[in-house]
């Protein structure tokens, strides 16, 4: 009886991670494509690419989370993934770029550190360079920093199979019926 719970987590959990790493190459595949259809080199495509990924991983994990804390949680993860894209574009737009050394942790996420580096030194942990983002590739960092963000809401509850809510709470659950009662 344990065991099979056990591995009834373990093929739940596994769903999630599965569906992230699918939002992950599909945001990276449109990231890339963005740089390349805008002509804005922002990043190396390698760049590009790993931290759309990774931001589809963890989208996956943020929605097994939101699984078990919101009563909503598709509605939960598109404000979560906006929200965090919006904030990424706001930090990039007006605040200036980190200073010092980047870390280095064996993949080229920088698009997803550069912003977190920045909350850091606004909140005095690190500092900042003297210089910012340049504004002409501003559009183009605003609509890649979007494309991971809406291939996460829009793919990992799919791929997911959406069973992070019961299905009278679930926006894709169309196959559900109330039961009726017998006329008498």
């Amino acid at each position: 009886m344990i065991q099979s719970r056990v591995l009834e987590v373990t093929r739940r959990e596994s769903m999630y991670l599965a569906a992230g790493v699918a939002a992950g190459v599909v945001a990276a595949l449109g990231s890339v494509g963005v740089q390349l259809a805008v002509g804005v080199h922002i990043a190396s495509l390698k760049e590009i690419a790993w931290s759309a990924f990774v931001a589809g991983v963890a989208g996956g994990l943020i929605y097994r989370v939101l699984v078990g804390v919101a009563r909503r949680p598709i509605l939960a993860l598109w404000t979560v993934s906006l929200g965090i894209a919006t904030l990424d574009n706001l930090l990039i737009a007006f605040v200036p770029l980190p200073g010092g050394h980047e870390p280095h942790l064996g993949i080229p996420i920088d698009g997803l550190l550069i912003p977190l580096r920045q909350l850091a030194a606004l909140a005095g942990f690190g500092h900042f360079a003297a210089r910012f983002f340049p504004a002409w590739k501003l559009p183009a960092d605003m609509v890649m920093h979007y494309v991971p963000a809406v291939a996460v809401a829009a793919l990992v509850p799919w791929l997911a199979g959406s069973r992070g809510s019961p299905p009278s709470q679930s926006t894709l659950d169309t196959e559900y019926q109330e039961p009726t009662e017998p006329a008498c």
